[in-house]
This record gives C-alpha cells, sequence and structure tokens, in this order.
C-alpha cells in the first residue's frame, strides 16, 4: 500500500525519494527501482538521487531502514495491546505474529529489507534499525529464557531460529508458495502452528521474578 503523504513537492528531496521508492515498490515491485524511474516519479532530474544519496544501494537501504522502522514498531504495538499478566510465552507469541503481519502488508519492502546484494550495507540508518529490529526480538527470547525455556542455548542462537522460521513462513507465503503442499490451510493455522512449534514448552503467565 502506498505511504499516506502531503504534497510531495513540500518534502525535502530525501525525503520524497524515499517515499517515492516506498510507493515504487508497492506497486511495482523490486524491479521498478531503478535510480531513473525514482527520479521520474519523484518529479526530479534523473541525476537528484546521486546529489542527495551517495548510491543506488544508499538509497535503498536508507527506504529498507523504514522497512525495520515500521517492523518494530508493528512488534511494539503488539505487545502494548497485551494485558498486565501476559508472560513471555504471550509476548514473544504476538511479536512472531507481527513480524508476519508486517511482512505480508508491505511483501515489495519486505523483500527489499533482506536483499544484501541491493543494499549499502553501510547505510547508518539501515545498520541502526536493522540491529533495533533483531535486538527487540533477542529481548523477547531472553525473557522467555528467564522463565526457563531452552535456558541452556545461546540467547542470540536462539533468536536467530526463531526469527528464521518466522521469515520463512512470510517468504513462503507471500510468494503462494505455501498453498501448493499445504492447500487448505489458513494464515492462521500456519501462523498458529509454526508458534506451537517454537514456544510449545514456554509456560504461559509471569515469568518467576517478575520477568515478563
Amino acid at each position: 500500500m502506498p505511504v499516506p503523504r502531503p504534497d510531495p513537492a513540500a518534502e525535502p528531496l530525501g525525503e520524497r525519494l524515499v517515499l517515492t521508492t516506498l510507493d515504487l515498490l508497492a506497486e511495482e515491485g523490486l524491479d521498478a527501482l531503478t535510480l531513473r524511474h525514482i527520479a521520474r516519479r519523484a518529479g526530479v532530474s534523473h541525476g537528484a538521487p546521486l546529489r542527495h544519496f551517495r548510491s543506488r544501494g544508499d538509497l535503498l537501504a536508507e527506504v529498507a531502514a523504514r522497512g525495520f522502522a515500521m517492523l518494530s514498531e508493528s512488534v511494539e504495538k503488539s505487545a502494548a495491546q497485551l494485558g498486565p499478566d501476559a508472560g513471555p510465552r504471550e509476548r514473544l507469541r504476538a511479536g512472531s505474529r507481527a513480524y508476519v503481519e508486517a511482512a505480508l502488508a508491505r511483501p515489495g519492502l519486505f523483500a527489499l529489507m533482506f536483499r544484501p546484494e541491493l543494499l549499502d550495507a553501510e547505510n547508518p540508518s539501515f545498520v541502526a534499525q536493522g540491529t533495533a529490529a533483531f535486538e527487540q526480538l533477542l529481548a523477547q527470547v531472553r525473557a522467555a529464557q528467564a522463565s526457563g525455556w531452552h535456558l541452556e542455548r545461546d540467547s542470540r542462537l536462539l533468536a536467530g531460529g526463531v526469527w528464521s522460521a518466522l521469515h520463512g513462513l512470510a517468504s513462503l507465503w507471500t510468494q503462494g508458495a505455501f498453498a501448493v503442499p499445504v492447500p487448505n490451510a489458513s494464515l492462521d493455522d500456519a501462523i498458529d502452528t509454526t508458534l506451537d512449534l517454537m514456544t510449545g514448552d514456554l509456560p504461559k503467565g509471569v515469568a518467576p521474578g517478575g520477568i515478563r
């Protein structure tokens, strides 16, 4: 879906280019993201993007950073909607569902976020937002471990495993590949099964010592 925005002509050039790229991703996908096409859509000269960004990869990394920020916001909102007695299992499950739903809401952006060959890995916003998104998941995993869930495992490796499962489900679903071997499953079925496999032995409610 296009990003709601005021009059594009009133926006700073960098912001206009980022929002234009987000719109193109939603409407036309990754193949549309040439600098010339982005500039034309933004109503600027074809050389204008390189006066604000070091390269196409720098611009796309800035866009991907917005995706990670949106993802973190979705996960944060999912936790805020839980009641005060929600424990680490409920919080991890809510965050996991938010991850999949955010990916399905913006499949083009989701695809760009995990295409390192297209992105400038040194873009500061990309580094900061990508790191923050993983640290958010890591905090939920550590809270779950504090309740006794896979306490013996390395926290970062465990968080990576949870991320891999969710990312795989989101990717397969957006590409329509999941429905080929499992034609009768709903998205809720797929999410719930994945989460049950990951968190079925995680205690419910408030963890010992008040950790949530």
